[in-house]
């Protein structure tokens, strides 16, 4: 069906002092005209209404996103005989992907009015470009502990960091809820979720257990830790190729779940 038959089919009102009309778009009809990139060709809705096009910056924040995160999850579970200590092999993809692909991708989406997406690509960026500089040899940050990473002081850092990161990331999902299933259970466009939000609670504590001594439950928190990071992964990955194929406007899509209908909005009082 016609994009702009869609459209036609919202409610139109009158405006009091214009007069012109008032067209009121569903949220995935907002998307489709303002997010989905394609040629702005005679024959675009956009070109039609005369609305300047912006790509969509969403894909770039979660590939992005996917590629730390995976890897990260991974190490972390100890797949394939792997240690914490490879992170640090991953320090140039957490500055170059995780740090600055999210920070571009979420001034992209502040760009275009997304606030929510905005602030949680930038803050997300902001977290990979943090443990960038924690793990980078050069900043020696871990040297300046008398026993390095193994100091109490070190890893009782860290545990109030990630605490303090699993507030943020539960508030991300509960305002999560307004766009849809996938994005609840990971970063959209920009962001964090469901699963997120436990995974830095289980880090957190494992950083805390570091702190105490207890390595052998330490060990145990990460890989539970790591366990909710690759479900994060699994969903981020589900996502993303949904964006990938409405980018070049496929012609079947994958179900996303959307939740905007489930949870209104707030009702102004006249």
């Amino acid at each position: 069906m016609d994009f702009m038959h869609d459209i036609e089919k919202g409610s139109i009102e009158q405006q009091g002092v214009t007069g012109r009309p008032l067209i009121q778009l569903t949220p995935e009809q907002f998307e489709r005209l303002f997010l989905a990139p394609h040629p702005d060709t005679g024959n675009s809705p956009a070109y039609r209404l005369g609305v300047q096009r912006f790509g969509n910056p969403t894909p770039l924040a979660m590939i992005a996103f996917l590629l730390v995160q995976a890897p990260t999850a991974c190490i972390q579970m100890g797949w394939g005989g792997s240690t914490t200590a490879a992170n640090a092999v991953l320090t140039g993809p957490y500055y170059l992907l995780g740090g600055l692909g999210l920070v571009i991708s979420g001034l992209m989406e502040w760009i275009i009015g997304n606030t929510f997406s905005s602030v949680v690509a930038i803050t997300f960026g902001g977290n990979w470009l943090a443990l960038a500089t924690i793990t980078d040899p050069a900043h020696g940050i871990a040297s300046t502990f008398p026993s390095g990473i193994n100091s109490p002081e070190y890893n009782k850092a860290l545990m109030f960091y990630l605490a303090f990161w699993t507030f943020l990331t539960s508030v991300y999902f509960v305002a999560s809820l307004r766009s849809n299933i996938a994005s609840a259970s990971v970063f959209v466009g920009q962001g964090v979720f469901f699963n997120i939000s436990f995974a830095n609670g289980l880090n957190a504590a494992g950083y805390g257990e570091l702190g105490n001594g207890n390595q052998v439950l330490a060990d145990a928190l990460f890989k539970a830790g790591g366990a909710f990071e690759f479900v994060v992964v699994c969903a981020s990955g589900y996502l993303f190729v949904a964006l990938m194929l409405e980018s070049v406007e496929m012609p079947f899509r994958l179900p996303l779940g959307d939740l905007s209908n489930v949870f209104t909005k707030k009702t102004k009082i006249s």
